[in-house]
């Protein structure tokens, strides 16, 4: 099967090039490199460096393939309150040219990287996907767009998709150079070099960590599957964001403190996956511990931070 990865340099998308790969199929990778790096594609990878809202150099990266599994993104939910006509612009206007180059090309599939931001405030219970969504940021709003798009383009075209909800995706290759860096390491940094690790809010927020390695697993059983629809990938387990940084202080030695600010616009109270319809439909089960996660990704962050060329992949 010949496969375009769109963000394939990111992190999520750079470890569902390997989960593809060692399913054995044909690769390529399109990404821009505006937050991913060049160096987690494989060198035996075909590379095309663009933007999607470029429509000629989508219609032409798309050509050939018969499966799209579509990361790149806007993804900060913070700045997509700052820049929201670039979050639209990237995340909806730059899906509908990869949608419209499909159809024409006639790709049987697409996987897309969608949110449990797309789901409503609601106390601490498993998010279901058949749960009325309710976004509370421009970045869920577009997620929930484009899952409205791909179901018109099933309906209009027969083009089958596939979106995942994913829940907090960790692990290594995860940036914390970003002002918006996810909170894992944002805290494995802090923890690193003895600064506080900063909550935001009170810390009784739970949120659901899923390991890169099953994300990257669940991406490839749905590019070969079949049937349409919406999948929520996540553990099913809540953690609370102090009991997380606790976690990640008692990992290696370290000075830092924990310190609280006020919460952030946007920051939901709760979010965990009810996870029974991706195993139903995939056969798909998280297998990582958040432990177990924990203690890869710092690693990778601490040995990455020390310039080891042999730890970039």
């Amino acid at each position: 099967m010949k496969v375009l990865v769109t963000g394939g340099a990111g992190f999520i998308g750079s470890h569902t090039v390997d989960a593809l790969l060692a399913a054995g199929h044909q690769v390529t990778v399109l990404d821009d490199l505006s937050s991913g790096e060049q160096a987690n594609v494989p060198p035996a990878v075909h590379f095309v460096r663009g933007d999607i809202c470029d429509r000629a150099l989508v219609d032409k990266a798309v050509t050939g393939h018969d499966v799209v599994t579509h990361f790149a993104a806007y993804t900060s939910v913070p700045g997509s309150f700052e820049q929201p006509e670039r979050c639209f612009a990237v995340n909806v206007h730059g899906t509908l040219n990869i949608l419209e180059a499909a159809v024409k090309h006639r790709v049987g599939r697409i996987v897309f990287a969608s949110s449990s931001a797309v789901y409503a405030e609601l106390p601490d219970l498993p998010k279901k996907e058949a749960d009325c969504p309710g976004p509370s940021s421009p970045y869920a709003v577009s997620k929930l767009e484009v899952e409205h798009l791909l179901e018109w383009y099933r309906q209009q075209y027969g083009l089958s998709y596939m979106a995942l909800r994913y829940f907090n995706v960790y692990g290594p290759r995860q940036s914390a150079s970003s002002d918006y860096a996810s909170v894992i390491p944002a805290f494995v940094k802090a923890a690193s070099a003895g600064q506080p690790l900063t909550i935001f809010g009170d810390g009784s927020q739970t949120r659901d960590f899923v390991y890169v390695a099953d994300v990257a697993k669940a991406n490839a059983m749905a590019a070969a599957g079949k049937g349409s629809g919406v999948l929520n990938i996540g553990t099913g387990i809540p953690c609370a964001i102090s009991e997380l940084a606790r976690h990640i202080l008692s990992l290696r030695p370290s000075k830092s403190a924990i310190r609280y600010a006020e919460k952030r616009q946007g920051d939901v109270a709760s979010c965990t996956a009810d996870t029974k319809l991706a195993r139903r439909l995939l056969g798909w089960r998280a297998s990582w511990e958040l432990q177990d996660g924990l203690i890869a990704a710092s690693d990778w962050s601490v040995r990455t931070s020390k310039g080891s060329l042999e730890t970039v992949r």
